[in-house]
């Protein structure tokens, strides 16, 4: 007992010789992945699933495709008989368990699980109708002219000629595998019409779709009969007419006279009923007789419209996987996906031009085959805990991909998880990921050039202006030209300065590096040590703060403090007065350092807060202002400058106060 022509997938085993040859009974597609079989199943229809339970992650498959095909026959097969097996394939959603050993062959056990199917699905179909466990669940929802109920009655499908449709549930079983065949919605809309002049008799049927964009109802198919009735009326906004009802209120509603209280021309047919495709459209079916439709044309037009519905929610995620698609293969950059078993799904062209495949070989292949082994263990993990933490931050992480030809390259991954039902999320299922890849050769270089010049450039110049200051002060203490002594001094003092100027890049790199938390700092205290260290000569430094103020930050925050104080005392007067005050602001904290000199150019101010570009004119004289404003930078703080009392300058930084300081 075969099938001929009945489509057959046969998942594992030999791609080449299908088990048992089942080429000769079926039409047979061999595959040997889960997400190949997925696909299959959700993009045509198919008779039967054979799946070869060889390998170990065969019952996951089963189950995967009985959820993503709740009617199909699943066949379990495996070489020998195994209890266990066939225990767990069962629980998982298989509709039989085969042993090769027995004396039936596997085609016949398809054929019988087949025709068993069939039948099965005939017969709920319909005893639904016939009984009426189709009509418990529709009838009271059938409104006849948007108000009175359908009354409920016995006995099967009767045409408009009075003959018993005996093949009725046979057409519906095949329009729904056509249903399932389509691939766009429009698809969809021209099978439902031609299923319903057929099935329910009438030869005026349109199917309308809902355009959420402008909330109307589109024409989208109809039968040769409905002609250019309606070239007028293509577009109907839901709440204009009384079909939009139905679709508003999601039930089908018979109208014993569509002429009445309606401004339209519905031509020659009189009556018609409206039955919502969930929320994707309507389904109108008209005749030219009033009071035609009744409660069994309602529940056989269900009947239908549920599987066009699911039919078009399955179109719908068809077409927005298609577009989805072609916007990432259109995309100028390296961008990938994988499916719930880690295999590239899609691939960008730039993606596969730079690691040397052609984009068909590395579609279906792991996605470790792009990945050193260390770097695909840091995907996994990253991976993992995207998985433990949905709702966490999606950070970036670097690892190394390696070529066909075995180059190897540094790259940086923004990885996320592809979207998953609510269920799924809760139990730790993984769907699979999108990763957008940036080659990140050219900044690894550059970091490791500017690393290796500056720690050159660092020791070369301090070991060689240690010699330069250690001459100049031998000059100044053994030369007695009073002026060759004072250009000695000058020379000293200015090696001096570019030795500070060394060390102070060692500080702004500690800034740029640093990754700690932040935690309360007594800045106060940071205030007071800095003041007793400095070197003020004949100067004064007061120091105005009631308390222990405390800020978020780190020991970082000892840098602001010190070249703020720095720059006050080398730029005022010869005996400076500087005043430092520290006051608490709701949950700021305020650290203003003032002084009685000059004041800081405009122009330089500019160019440190960011107001002007860095030129070769405008450009600040020194490190420190700048090492400050980075600081409160990485701080969420914020630095101002203004004016003193005495004339100079007065730096204010503003910081967040740590919480047991905010009011």
């Amino acid at each position: 007992m075969t099938r001929a022509g009945q489509s057959v997938v046969v998942v594992g085993g030999d791609e080449q010789t299908p088990p048992q040859a089942l080429d000769d009974a079926f039409e047979v597609d061999a595959v040997q992945d889960r997400a190949a079989v997925l696909e299959r199943v959700e993009t045509a229809p198919v008779g039967c699933v054979v799946v070869d339970g060889s390998d170990s992650d065969r019952i996951e498959t089963v189950a995967a495709i009985r959820d993503a095909a709740p009617t199909v026959p699943i066949v379990y097969v495996t070489a020998t008989p195994d209890g266990t097996a066939a225990a767990a394939a069962t629980r998982a959603g298989a509709t039989e368990y085969f042993a090769e050993t027995t004396d039936e062959t596997l085609a016949d056990r398809i054929a019988a699980v087949s025709a068993d199917h069939d039948r099965a699905a005939t017969q709920t179909v319909a005893s639904e109708f016939v009984c009426g466990a189709s009509m418990e669940r529709h009838a009271d929802n059938a409104v006849v002219d948007g108000g009175t109920t359908v009354d409920e009655r016995p006995g099967g499908f009767i045409d408009a000629a009075g003959n018993r449709r005996a093949d009725v549930f046979t057409e519906l079983l095949e329009t729904t595998r056509a249903l399932f065949s389509c691939e766009s919605r429009t698809d969809v809309a021209e099978v439902v019409v031609d299923a319903a002049e057929r099935v329910l008799g009438f030869d005026v049927v349109t199917v309308r779709l809902h355009h959420s964009e402008d909330d109307a109802l589109v024409l989208t198919a109809a039968s040769d009969a409905v002609s250019d009735l309606f070239e007028g009326r293509k577009h109907v906004g839901v709440r204009e007419s009384k079909m939009g009802e139905a679709f508003r209120r999601g039930e089908p509603i018979v109208f014993e006279d569509v002429t009445a209280d309606s401004p339209y021309d519905y031509g020659a047919f009189r009556s018609a009923i409206s039955i919502p495709l969930g929320d994707h459209g309507l389904l109108n079916v008209g005749s030219p007789k009033s009071g035609a439709f009744d409660d069994h044309h309602v529940q056989l037009a269900q009947l239908l419209t549920a599987s066009a519905a699911a039919a078009l929610e399955r179109a719908d995620r068809r077409e927005d996987l298609l577009r989805h698609e072609q916007v990432l293969e259109t995309v100028e950059g390296m961008v990938y996906a994988t499916d719930e078993d880690a295999h590239l799904s899609l691939v960008t062209d730039p993606f596969a031009e730079r690691l040397g495949y052609d984009r068909e070989d590395l579609l279906g292949e792991h996605v470790s085959i792009v990945f050193d082994d260390e770097a695909y263990d840091r995907a996994v993990e990253h991976v993992r805990g995207l998985l433990a933490d949905p709702m966490g931050d999606n950070e970036a992480f670097e690892a190394t991909y390696t070529t066909a030809d075995g180059e190897r390259f540094p790259v940086e991954i923004e990885c996320a998880l592809l979207p998953r039902e609510d269920e799924a999320v809760a139990n730790g299922a993984f769907r699979g990921t999108v990763g957008v890849v940036r080659d990140i050769t050219q900044r690894k270089e550059r970091e490791q050039y500017l690393q290796v010049l500056n720690r050159v450039l660092r020791h070369n110049l301090r070991n060689d202006l240690t010699v330069v200051i250690g001459y100049a002060e031998l000059l100044c203490e053994q030369l007695e030209d009073r002026d060759l002594a004072a250009a000695a001094s000058t020379l000293r003092q200015t090696a001096t300065d570019l030795a500070a100027t060394s060390e102070k890049t060692r500080a702004i790199q500690y800034a740029l590096e640093r990754d700690g938390e932040r935690e309360p700092v007594d800045i106060t205290a940071v205030v007071d040590e800095a003041v007793g260290d400095c070197d003020i000569a004949d100067g004064t430094v007061t120091v105005s703060a009631t308390g222990t103020h405390r800020v978020l930050a780190d020991p970082g925050v000892e840098l602001i403090v010190d070249n703020l104080l720095e720059n006050a005392i080398r730029h005022a007067k010869p005996e400076p007065a500087v005043e430092i005050s520290i006051a608490r602001d709701d949950d700021l904290i305020r650290l203003a350092v003032a002084d009685d000199g000059p004041g800081i150019p405009p122009a330089e101010i500019d160019v440190v807060t960011g107001e002007s570009d860095i030129t070769q004119l405008t450009h600040s004289s020194g490190l420190g202002l700048w090492l400050v404003r980075w600081m409160v930078d990485s701080y969420d703080g914020s630095v101002s400058f203004s004016r003193s009392a005495a004339g100079g300058s007065r730096v204010e930084v503003t910081l967040e106060a740590a919480p047991s300081d905010a009011s």
